[in-house]
């Protein structure tokens, strides 16, 4: 069937295919107009990025191209001048550019000192675009850009995948994956652009599964769901909650019992295999950052005589503490955390109006999504879905208040660090929650209009960003 023919029958009209556009249009505004390293962290993980680029492709496993506590990078990597921008400033954004386009990455290569470790997976696409930047002797600019393109294509290309796949919730799923935080994350160096397009597909899986027209799941479909949560897992280890989705899915659709846990078992031996190497890398970063801070704390504590316990073991020392904590996080939070998920930048980028109108228009997705005739979505479903949410959010909240030493001390029962984009990607466990029962009937026109919403939306946020920008 030719193009023409396909438009015609509007094949190539697909709320997917319009998602595959817009995603790609606007995450190439984003990468282009976003002053580099600003998001948060963004120094930090372009330095991981460049260092795998160099061949640390294998961290925190092994590491061929170096010895622990350095970085690999170019002999001039000290020319950048990285400094976190002031938006406020007019025209310091476009200088910082000017100057990244003035020279090229150095041809020998140095170290740095970068205690920080390194989950090499999640920055194979930027570190790809780094090293094809290098071999093309682009600019530092062009480098950069084309590190954060290809980070954006992993992310558009999970997603798309992941929006194709479900039966259910296709509306919801395209929301989230538009949002302006999340094409600015996937326009980054950041690794939450892979693992939200990870959690995304992982989700749309296991709808599938449940509520698609597959009969009867074989090893290889379990084995994918094993090996999709196991990097999940890798990653962010907090995540690993939305392996309860799995539970969507009647057991009929293993076989029988003996199936099932046959089947079970078999999901679990990539999840156990990489969950050791997630669980290695997350207690060395905690044995490191209580470390770090019983330092500060015993030198506070010998001075103002003050109590030397660590965030670990005040949760630890009553119950009554951790619900103390998740209580006054979350009614003090709440609204932060909501208006945040459109504060690009290091939480300095505001969108304007769009700090309201977008959590308002995705909570309205939600709850106008509509089933395929024949999928009905259960009370059970809704409530496995919403224990997922609220798990994770409970150990996005926990993780960084043990985890966040910075910011965060013993007594204290507001955990600070937290931000929105944290809960991304959990929403599609959220869209299911608040999706309404026993509607069915879809609509196109209904579907394009939400499109053309989201279409506006992304303007002003890129309008709002170049403003921050330049």
């Amino acid at each position: 069937m030719s193009f023409i023919e396909r438009l015609r029958n509007k094949e190539v009209l697909s709320v997917e295919h319009i998602f595959l556009v817009m995603a790609l249009l606007f995450g190439l505004f984003i990468a282009v107009i976003g002053t580099p390293f600003q998001e948060c962290d963004g120094w930090s993980h372009f330095i991981r990025a460049v260092d795998v680029s160099y061949g640390n492709v294998f961290a925190p496993v092994v590491t061929f191209s170096h010895d622990g506590g350095v970085a690999v990078v170019p002999d001039n990597f000290g020319d950048i001048d990285f400094k976190i921008i002031d938006p406020t400033e007019d025209g310091a954004g476009t200088a910082f550019k000017e100057h990244l386009k003035s020279f090229k990455f150095s041809k020998n290569k140095s170290t740095m000192e970068f205690g920080e470790g390194i989950m090499s997976v999640f920055y194979y696409p930027q570190a790809l675009g780094l090293f094809i930047g290098r071999l093309l002797n682009l600019s530092v600019f062009g480098c950069v850009l084309l590190g954060k393109l290809f980070n954006l294509l992993c992310f558009v290309w999970l997603s798309y995948k992941a929006i194709c796949i479900t039966p259910i919730l296709k509306n919801s799923m395209i929301v989230i994956a538009l949002l302006p935080m999340s094409l600015y994350q996937a326009a980054s160096y950041s690794p939450d652009a892979m693992l939200n397009g990870l959690c995304f597909l992982f989700a749309a899986l296991c709808f599938y599964y449940a509520f698609g027209d597959k009969e009867e799941l074989g090893y290889k479909e379990v084995l994918l769901l094993g090996i999709i949560l196991a990097f999940i897992f890798l990653c962010k280890y907090v995540y690993v909650f939305l392996g309860l989705l799995v539970f969507l899915i009647p057991m009929k659709k293993f076989g029988d019992k003996k199936e099932y846990f046959k089947k079970f078992m078999f999901a679990l031996v990539p999840l156990l295999l990489l969950g050791i190497i997630a669980v290695y890398a997350a207690v060395s970063a905690l044995s490191s950052s209580q470390n770090a801070a019983a330092e500060i704390i015993n030198e506070t504590a010998s001075s103002t005589g003050e109590s030397s316990m660590s965030t670990l073991e005040f949760l630890f020392a009553s119950p009554l503490n951790i619900f103390k904590i998740l209580f006054h996080t979350f009614t003090d939070k709440f609204t932060d955390y909501v208006l945040w998920l459109n504060v690009l930048g290091s939480l300095n980028y505001s969108l304007g109006p769009l700090i309201y109108i977008v959590p308002m228009f995705a909570l309205y997705v939600f709850g106008s999504e509509v089933s395929a005739a024949g999928i009905d979505i259960r009370v059970r479903d809704k409530v496995l879905c919403g224990v997922t949410f609220l798990l994770i959010s409970i150990c996005i909240v926990l993780g960084m208040y043990i985890g966040e030493t910075r910011v965060n001390f013993a007594g204290s029962y507001v955990v600070q660090g937290v931000q929105g984009r944290y809960f991304i990607a959990a929403f599609p466990a959220l869209a299911l929650v608040l999706a309404p029962r026993g509607r069915s009937g879809e609509s196109k026109i209904f579907n394009y209009i939400l499109l053309g919403v989201e279409f506006v939306i992304l303007c002003i946020a890129v309008y709002f960003l170049r403003t921050n920008c330049y």
